[in-house]
This record gives structure tokens, C-alpha cells and sequence, in this order.
């Protein structure tokens, strides 16, 4: 039985992250009595780490180009970002003192590179509007109630210490750094009120390889490249940018681009390679410009020549990749030779064997099952008491500040929403 002493409040957000922060904001503004549980010791943990602190908080895109960035997923956003659009995240940010610049790929970020900055405005939010913020308080479980016991009535902690509600928000992010917080405790929550979760796999997560010669490129940067991702030989996607060699694998922003193709490849037991082609401004002419180079090498050894133009840890690599011809002169080579050697600098295979773990991954994939989600409202079919927003959804998208903003847009129509059906009164300008 429901201890009547205790306060009810309208909405209890489980999760201090953006998409939390938001949503208990937007909530309470709408006069709603809100609750928001953290269960670390601190709100914001994860947003102060993105972008290397710098905070990339959005993207200067069109909402097209958003929905595009979410894949087959992103039609379930048009809602969320029509209610709280990058442009309202910018004019939010300046109401509360933190101006923003566009950069030219469009990121956007705090003036300052500040993400303190953003947490700030965002505290601010919660405090003009009342919102009470319980910091080391993790819930442990939905509390039903005893007459239906498909009826959420509030949170359980690890403490023992209950908190009943009209409505519950789960905004607990994903299992990516769980330092920060981010355990998987929400798709636990969402369980317990019927939903299913599509399998969760890391996003926007560099790769590993067992190849022999990765150690010895440990720490090289190629730049301008095409990096190809292969599934089972062939083709899937491409990229041009910079990829950088860890005592692992590869990494660096295309290659996090690229990763989610990998990893869905990967989990279905196919085979996966990055082909990396050094001379993607030659197109298709690249082996008449090495015949040429050849040539004009003349009496050098094809090992020589390689250690001219290419990198110094790389130039052994692609030369005992051609053992028997390396000590060759380079206008001795024939034509399969030389075929031999354009292949390699054109296509150069790393296999790869998995991603990093989840932990290590900048995003989560999949999550709560959006066929179980109202799009328009994010409360649950399953259950009306309950709505979702943030990375605990099954949404994810390629880098560039549209998952942050994902979580803002969806925090704030997940806060909205929760309030208006609790008749909780009138949305105040924010």
C-alpha cells in the first residue's frame, strides 16, 4: 500500500544527463511537480567529457540532414526536432549567457569550448523552474501498483527509499562510459514495464586488428585517404579523411564514422576490412603515375623508393609485403610487379576482427524498441505512465553533435509531454 505521507509528484526523471536535464526542466516549466534522480554524485558527468570538453552541442544542418544522420531510425526524430530544433538550442543556450559559433563543418559549440558552460545554462533551467535534484540515487526499480499491477506508481533506490509519481522519465543514456553513469540501468526499468530492447552494440568506437603489423604503425597518422569498410570482399562504404594506427587497430574520426557498418557486420559474423587507398587524388590513373615514378627512379631498389615516398613506419610494411621484389631496381619491374606494388599502395587491407568494448564507444546502439515508443509524444505503448528520451532509445547517429542534440530534442518533448498528461498546467517561455 502506497504510504499517503509521502509527496506524489507529477513527473520523476530517472538520469541527470542532457536528455534529463532537459526533460525535468521542460516539465516543470509546465508547472509540473518534478523529481529528478542521479544516481552519481554529480549532473552532467558525460556531457562535460564531449567533444573533449569542448561540447559539441549541435549541428548547423538542416533537419533533412539530422533525420539522415539517425539511418533507418531517423524518421522517429521529426517530432522531437520540430519541438526543440538545433536553432532553439542555440537561442536556449544565449538566453542563459553561453553564445555559440558554427564552425565550417558546421559543428557547433559553446564560444567559450566550455561544456561547463552548457551544464551551467542547463542547471540554471532547473533551478528557475524548481525542479529537485537528488544527486547518489539510483533507482533500482519501478514501484506498481497493488490494485493493477501494470499501473506505475514511482521508483524504488538501492536504499530502500521510494518516491511516488503520476508519470516516470527514463533518461539514463546508454552503457558507454559507465564512469560517467551510464550502466544500462534504464533498459532494465524499461523491461520491467514490457518493452523489448533491439541488442545493444558500440557506436562511433574505433576498431581492432590481429594483423602482424599493426604494432609497427602504432601511432602513425595517414591523412586525405579513402578508407574503404569491405563486407565479405566487397565495398560497402567509403570515406576520405585521416585514420590513425593504435597498439590495437585503427581509430580516429572516419573510422568512428564508419564503425557502426563494421560492427553490424561484424555481430552477424561476417568478414570485415578497412582498405586504405593512399592515392585517392589519382583516381583510377594511379598505376601510370607509379610507372612513371619507376622509371624515373631508375637504378634504385624498389625498398629505396619506398622509403622516399612513403612513411617512415609504413615503408617497411608495404616492402616486406613485396619481400621477393623489394631489392629489385624499380626500372626492372615488370608489369604484374608493378601491378603488385599499385595494389598495395591503392588497396591496403586491414583486417579487422572486433570493436572496442561498449565501455570505450563513444554512443550505444540500440536500445529501448521504438515500434514500443509514441513518436510525437515518446510515451511508452506498454505503459502511459512511462516515456523515454535520450541514448536510452534505439537511436543513434554518425559524430558531429546530432546525438547531443538528440537528447536535448527528445528530453525536452519527453518533458513536455509528461507534463501536459498530468494536467499539470501552462508551458512557460523558456
Amino acid at each position: 500500500m502506497q504510504n499517503k505521507y509521502l509527496p506524489v509528484y507529477d513527473v520523476i526523471v530517472v538520469g541527470g544527463g542532457p536528455a534529463g536535464l532537459i526533460a525535468a526542466s521542460s516539465a516543470a516549466a509546465l508547472g509540473a511537480k518534478t523529481l529528478l534522480l542521479e544516481k552519481t554524485y554529480r549532473i552532467g558527468a558525460k556531457l562535460l567529457l564531449t567533444g573533449g570538453g569542448r561540447c559539441n552541442i549541435t549541428n548547423n544542418a538542416e533537419q533533412n540532414e539530422f533525420i539522415n544522420a539517425f539511418g533507418k531510425n531517423g524518421n522517429f526524430l521529426y517530432s522531437s526536432f520540430s519541438a526543440f530544433s538545433n536553432t532553439d538550442l542555440i537561442a536556449f543556450l544565449d538566453h542563459y549567457g553561453v553564445p555559440t559559433r558554427i564552425d565550417p563543418d558546421g559543428k557547433v559549440f559553446p564560444e567559450n569550448d566550455q561544456a561547463l558552460s552548457v551544464l551551467s545554462a542547463l542547471r540554471k533551467y532547473a533551478e528557475e523552474n524548481h525542479v529537485r535534484i537528488l544527486h547518489n540515487s539510483e533507482v533500482e526499480t519501478l514501484t506498481f501498483s497493488e490494485e493493477d499491477e501494470q499501473k506505475v506508481t514511482g521508483v524504488k533506490l538501492t536504499n530502500n527509499s521510494t518516491f511516488p509519481a503520476k508519470t516516470i522519465i527514463i533518461a539514463t543514456g546508454g552503457l558507454s562510459y559507465p564512469q560517467t553513469g551510464s550502466t544500462g540501468a534504464g533498459y532494465k526499468l524499461a523491461q520491467q514495464c514490457g518493452h523489448t530492447i533491439t541488442p545493444l552494440l558500440p557506436g562511433l568506437v574505433p576498431l581492432e586488428s590481429n594483423a602482424k603489423f599493426i604494432k609497427d604503425l602504432q601511432g602513425l597518422t595517414l591523412k586525405n585517404i579513402n578508407i574503404s569498410v569491405l563486407i565479405d570482399g566487397k565495398v560497402a562504404t567509403s570515406q576520405i579523411g585521416d585514420l590513425l594506427f593504435t597498439h590495437f587497430g585503427v581509430s580516429g574520426p572516419k573510422i568512428l564514422i564508419l564503425s557502426h557498418i563494421a560492427v553490424n557486420a561484424l555481430s552477424q559474423g561476417k568478414t570485415v576490412d578497412i582498405s586504405i587507398n593512399l592515392k585517392p587524388q589519382y583516381a583510377n590513373e594511379f598505376s601510370m603515375q607509379l610507372q612513371s615514378e619507376l622509371t624515373s627512379a631508375g637504378p634504385r631498389t624498389l625498398w629505396q623508393y619506398l622509403e622516399i615516398v612513403l612513411p617512415r613506419t609504413l615503408a617497411p610494411v608495404i616492402a616486406n609485403m613485396c619481400y621477393e621484389i623489394k631489392t629489385k631496381t624499380c626500372a626492372s619491374l615488370n608489369k604484374n610487379e608493378v601491378a603488385k606494388v599499385t595494389s598495395l599502395f591503392t588497396n591496403f587491407i586491414v583486417p579487422i576482427t572486433k570493436p572496442r568494448p561498449i565501455e570505450e564507444a563513444t554512443i550505444t546502439c540500440g536500445g529501448v524498441n521504438l515500434n514500443e515508443i509514441n513518436p510525437q509524444t515518446l510515451q511508452s505503448h506498454k505503459n502511459s505512465a512511462m516515456y523515454f528520451c535520450g541514448e536510452v532509445l534505439d537511436l543513434a547517429a554518425i559524430t558531429g553533435g546530432f546525438n547531443l542534440q538528440e537528447a536535448f530534442s527528445t528530453g525536452y518533448l519527453a518533458g513536455l509531454s509528461a507534463a501536459k498528461y498530468t494536467k499539470a498546467g501552462n508551458i512557460k517561455n523558456i
